[in-house]
């Protein structure tokens, strides 16, 4: 998929997602905005130090990447200077992630100038699902342009 909608909003959230703290967990890349519909996707890179028993991904990891692409869905529809706080997450963990590319996507189901309510998901690079969640965040609009 092709980004969408405002150029520059997008630019800024590639950059601020392709470093620290991203960093930390493994990002690899953002493959997509969508400024329009708040939707994102990127790609996380789970390597060995991210596992236990087995190769598979501890469980944060994968909660983190999902709860990260919530937030990127959510300001890329409500602004790249909204701050969006995670109030509630909830994940399911169908499958195990393994070591290896896996790609995060989530959306905004609605949203208020102060709540939103985000879905995400993470599969791995052969689509099939590994967990999915939902989340409500409480936003504060303007707080990177302090």
């Amino acid at each position: 998929m092709k980004d969408l909608g405002n150029l520059d909003s997008i630019k800024k959230l590639r950059k601020m997602f392709s470093g620290y703290p991203q960093s930390t967990l493994g990002i690899d890349e953002v493959l997509y905005i969508d400024t329009q519909k708040g939707i994102a996707a990127a790609r996380y890179i789970a390597n060995e130090s991210m596992c236990h028993s087995g190769g598979i991904v501890q469980g944060g990891f994968i909660t983190g990447w999902i709860d990260a692409l919530m937030a990127l869905a959510c300001m890329s529809k409500c602004g790249p200077d909204a701050l969006v706080l995670t109030l509630e997450i909830k994940v399911n963990f169908l499958n195990s992630a393994t070591i290896g590319k896996n790609i995060s996507t989530a959306k905004v189901i609605k949203n208020t100038k102060s709540i939103a309510f985000i879905e995400g998901k993470l599969e791995n690079v052969e689509g099939k699902l590994i967990a999915n969640g939902t989340c409500t965040a409480k936003l504060k609009p303007n707080f990177y342009t302090n």
